[in-house]
């Protein structure tokens, strides 16, 4: 666990003031990601828009490259890696706000992606002056900016618009937390019987075929974890997690689901790269698993941090912990 420790996820709320009305698609988290690519990119990329943006030999130097088009050319899974954060839209997508309203999301980041926070607050900030949203036709002010244990229920402001000064995140949630909350979720019973909600669409890929709510399974979703941890810990963090996969997914594969509460719901985004709208659809429910959970907790406690399966970057594959008793 040691390299584990290394490790840490630091979440982000963002609070803003519309200036312009702002109508949020229902791919909010895909629109977000790509307003604020576009704000870094303009202001920071070495590359700007060429072809070497997010190559190897940029993203060592390049903050815009390192937080939101990172490359491997010689990664075993393709070379798109996991990105060192994730959005969190809000909840209400599809919904207009009018001038004065506030608007809100989070920015969960990983690792040594912290380190590029000034950056990614000058790059949300001018991405509410230049739009977003339908048509980039809204536009907010950044009011505040909170740093946030989810975990402990803990959070603290550290930036607020009237203020000159900016304070560093100062909320890591790192590995004492996690055993703390696995701890605490299994003395409420969900070392023997737990639920699983599925808070935003969570796209999972088996043998390349999606899981859909009939053939969900926890080891799925643990495998498919299993791997994105591996990924950030290794290229964020110090090293790669200390667990054994094939262990844990065995594990997974004797845990039942006494109640399976899924649906399926689609979901598009519009692609400038592919120059079409592609599907980001998946699972959203709950499901109550039995069975010995409590070696799986902490892994699974990491998850809810790091969200999982496909376009985890842009909001998808969040999910919520509660233990049964």
């Amino acid at each position: 666990m040691s390299q584990t420790r290394t490790f840490a996820v630091h979440l982000l709320r963002f609070t803003g003031e519309v200036t312009a009305p702002l109508r949020l698609p229902p791919a909010a988290g895909a629109a977000l990601r790509g307003a604020l690519f576009g704000a870094l990119r303009n202001q920071f990329c070495l590359a700007g828009s060429g072809p070497l943006c997010g190559q190897p030999e940029l993203a060592r130097d390049c903050p815009v490259c390192f937080l939101l088009a990172p490359v491997e050319v010689h990664n075993r899974r393709g070379q798109d890696v996991p990105r060192p954060y994730a959005l969190r839209p809000p909840s209400s997508a599809g919904k207009t706000y009018a001038i004065g309203e506030s608007v809100e999301f989070e920015l969960a980041t990983f690792g040594q992606a912290l380190s590029h926070f000034p950056y990614a607050l000058l790059g949300i900030q001018e991405m509410g002056r230049q739009g977003l949203g339908v048509g980039r036709a809204g536009a907010f002010r950044l009011a505040e900016v909170w740093a946030a244990d989810p975990l402990a229920g803990r959070q603290e402001r550290i930036y607020r618009a009237s203020e000159p000064t900016v304070r560093a995140p100062g909320l890591p949630v790192g590995w004492d937390q996690v055993s703390a909350e696995a701890r605490a979720i299994a003395s409420a019973g969900g070392g023997r019987r737990l639920r699983l909600e599925l808070l935003s669409h969570t796209r999972l890929v088996v043998g390349d075929r999606l899981v859909k709510p009939d053939s969900f399974e926890l080891r799925f979703l643990l495998g498919r974890l299993l791997e994105r941890l591996e990924a950030l810990f290794g290229r964020y963090g110090a090293g790669a997690p200390g667990f054994d996969a094939s262990a844990l997914i065995a594990a997974a594969g004797r845990v039942t689901l006494s109640e399976r509460r899924l649906v399926w719901r689609e979901l598009f985004r519009a692609s400038g790269r592919h120059g079409r709208m592609v599907p980001m659809g998946g699972l959203l429910g709950e499901v109550v698993l039995e069975g010995e959970l409590e070696p799986l907790l902490p892994w699974l406690v990491w998850g809810s941090l790091t969200h999982v399966g496909k376009d985890a970057a842009m909001g998808n594959g969040q999910y919520r912990l509660e233990g049964l008793a």
